[in-house]
């Protein structure tokens, strides 16, 4: 009997294991400060374009911007934690416009 115990105590800790793991893969997994930031000024940027702005400062700008970008949500990962990390990165990645991007 207590080989049939352990047998069943550890099919279900591997069980709880799997659990856990498709939990975080479904929901604290998200995309880094650096893509976040990437697609925030590529939505910028085409946002400027579309309203006549751009030119020869333009990529001077993106540079600071990105690393300026990058700092803001390293902070805020390691202030808020990655569980609202996750969910706010995943809605910005999905944002079309600014606007939709600021409601994140």
């Amino acid at each position: 009997m207590n080989r049939t115990f352990g047998r069943a105590l550890a099919i279900g800790s591997v069980g709880a294991i799997a659990g856990l793991f498709g939990l975080w893969f479904a929901y604290v997994r998200a995309p880094g400060p650096q893509d976040v930031c990437r697609h925030i000024i590529e939505v910028t940027t085409r946002e400027a374009a579309d309203q006549g702005v751009g030119g020869a400062g333009q990529d001077a700008v993106v540079a600071q911007l990105e690393e300026s970008c990058v700092k803001q949500k390293v902070d805020k990962i390691q202030l808020r934690g990655r569980v609202v990390w996750a969910k706010y990165a995943k809605c910005v990645m999905q944002a079309d416009s600014l606007d939709d991007i600021w409601r994140c």
